[in-house]
């Protein structure tokens, strides 16, 4: 027995290490800030990679420009057994020699080793001197991915008395520590021990979960600016004095604009006027130049050039409305973060900008790098996130709407014509709304043949064969057309057929209900799925099993399935709506369920046999 339980436990601690992928032994940054545009980061980071699953963690990269030198830069590889199996040196870091934006400031130094053997343990030590942009100091992220645990991790921060530091934390209950030395104030947290974060499945985005502290100075001076971060009104304050007399436009310019909307009656006719003609003559490229990539380029000079990054195109879009006496509010927001930290005003939040335009009876908010999208649609990148509206008083917290779960629709009409060998003439009719809309997008930009291949993994139907294919876009709103046809449908066994109910919805991953769940269920994205197919049954052929109806109504979700019989037509409607939110981590073994009887459902088939002669 004994023998037996050690077993047990050596199995069970092979498995855990099979698990974990990298150990970060130490982990450390240390800012000498000696003025308030001027500061000296030290960094070290030691990180025993377990397997080739966290092969990633050897990767070295840092983020450099003008104003951010790296001065120092050593590392090495030692094997289980503590032996230097390689130096690495400043010599051999990379630059990166191409970017895909038009022009930027920033550029990174890399060097991706590749471990020769496992476990290996990597040792990367660098400095870098930053001058003149110290509007935040490097945020404190100790473990970066899943199956990583963290050891040791400390942050260090000393800085004049004069400048005001603030702090904010996310997962981290330990206090900042905050002595005085001196005319220096320090800062100083340290965490001990993290055990790794598991990846299950419907969870918070990896951001979200991870141990992490952010500094910043409450008054800064950046790039020859100055403003102050003491709340998001006066980031908002900083932010507008960026856009200020950016917005003039030539004289040909503003006449073309009236030409164009003074027939107008509605200020909205108006908005979406100006907004093709944005699509029409502009284009998206990032340009990450000027103060830190902060300031936009003179509406003017977007103009002229045909470009701009969503900074450039967002306050040419506000110009050109302004000048057709429409208001509006250059908005910044973060495609990664769903949550600002309301006490915490800081730029590295953000990272896109898009407008809103508040009219009488609706708010806009227009992605002016993509006006390819319909006017207004809150794309998923954007939608339900925060972001801070700037104007001359400031900064205000706004949050983006939300489309309903049910208005995320795909409804899809069937009619399946089969034939007593299992062939069958399929027509389809789809139409998809809102983030199912935006799934299917890419539809509108392939070729014939890449849409043909992207029909036939939507619908099961061996050997398809598509005749006629039509897909058209109106509003946030997709519909397809489709005749197909299929020699193997349905399996023929003898005198029966086993026909498939439901030519959609595969690939379905049931996932397993883990007794040891940590996260509660997060699900980003609620839809509606609806489904009318109407299958004829051949002649000579009737029904000799077929499924039973289903409903289910779980707090996260519904589903139903019908089944009923006129004549030769068989009439099957599925409804299923995945709702948005969170949900207790207890009612994981349910969704699973839930799931499993979804994904069976869709897989179901009915028989039906040849009739007797009579």
């Amino acid at each position: 027995m004994k023998k037996l339980s050690l077993l047990l436990i050596s199995l069970f601690c092979a498995h855990v290490v099979m698990a974990q992928k990298a150990i970060v032994e130490e982990y450390s940054i240390d800012i000498d800030c000696d003025a308030p545009d001027h500061a000296v980061q030290h960094f070290k980071e030691v990180t025993t990679i377990l397997n080739e699953h966290g092969a990633g963690q050897a990767l070295f990269v840092c983020s450099c420009s003008k104003h951010d030198k790296l001065t120092n830069f050593k590392g090495q590889v030692t094997d289980s057994s503590g032996r230097v199996i390689k130096k690495l040196k400043e010599s051999e870091l990379k630059k990166t020699e191409y970017s895909s934006y038009l022009a930027i400031d920033d550029y990174k130094m890399f060097l991706d080793y590749t471990p020769p053997v496992y476990p290996v343990t990597i040792t990367y030590e660098w400095t870098i001197e930053s001058r003149d942009n110290l509007i935040e100091f490097p945020s404190f992220c100790p473990q970066s991915d899943f199956d990583i645990s963290v050891k040791k991790a400390t942050y260090k921060l000393s800085a004049p008395k004069s400048m005001g530091i603030r702090h904010s934390l996310q997962n981290i209950y330990n206090k900042v520590k905050i002595d005085e030395i001196g005319n220096s104030h320090i800062l100083s947290l340290e965490v001990n021990d993290l055990p790794m974060l598991k990846q299950e499945p419907y969870t918070r985005p990896l951001r979200e979960r991870l141990p992490m502290a952010w500094f910043a100075p409450t008054d800064f001076y950046y790039y020859g600016t100055k403003g102050s971060l003491r709340n998001w009104t006066d980031y908002g304050k900083w932010e507008y004095s960026l856009i200020q007399g950016r917005d003039l436009l030539s004289e040909a310019e503003r006449q073309e604009l009236h030409q164009l909307t003074d027939g107008l009656k509605t200020d909205r006719e108006k908005v979406e006027a100006i907004y093709k003609r944005l699509e029409k003559t502009t284009r998206y490229v990032a340009i990450l130049l000027g103060i830190g990539g902060q300031q936009p380029a003179p509406a003017a000079e977007v103009s002229k050039s045909g470009f701009g990054d969503c900074k450039g195109l967002s306050n040419y879009m506000r110009a050109m409305l302004k000048e057709v006496g429409i208001p509006s509010n250059y908005t910044t927001i973060s495609t990664t973060n769903r949550r600002f930290q309301k006490d915490f005003a800081s730029v590295g939040q953000m990272n896109h900008v898009i407008l809103q335009v508040p009219l009488q009876h609706d708010t806009l908010w227009l992605e002016c790098t993509n006006p390819q999208l319909p006017m207004g649609y809150v794309h998923e990148d954007i939608a339900g996130h925060d972001a801070i509206e700037i104007n001359e008083t400031g900064g205000r917290l706004v949050r983006l709407p939300v489309y309903p779960d049910s208005t995320n629709l795909m409804s899809t009409s069937v009619n399946i014509s089969l034939n007593e060998n299992g062939a069958v003439d399929m027509k389809l009719s789809q139409q998809a709304t809102n983030r199912q809309y935006e799934s299917l997008i890419p539809l509108l930009k392939m070729d014939e043949k890449d849409r043909q291949k992207t029909i036939q993994r939507i619908v099961y139907a061996p050997q398809a064969e598509i005749s006629q294919l039509d897909i058209q876009e109106s509003g946030a709103n997709i519909t397809i057309d489709a005749d197909i046809k299929s020699q193997r449908y349905a399996t023929k066994t003898g005198q029966r057929l086993f026909v498939p109910i439901c030519p959609l919805h595969r690939g379905y991953t049931v996932p397993t209900a883990n007794p040891d769940r940590t996260e509660d269920i997060w699900r980003d994205l609620g839809y509606l799925d609806e489904d009318d197919i109407t299958i004829t049954i051949p002649e000579g052929f009737e029904i000799e099993a077929g499924p039973k109806n289903v409903s289910q109504n779980q707090p996260f979700a519904s589903f139903s399935f019908t089944m009923q019989v006129e004549g030769d037509k068989i009439h099957i409607h599925n409804r299923l709506l995945m709702k948005s939110g969170a949900f207790p981590k207890a009612q994981f073994p349910q969704l699973a369920d839930f799931i499993r009887t979804v994904s069976s459902v869709y897989n179901q088939k009915v028989v039906l046999r040849k009739k007797a002669l009579s």
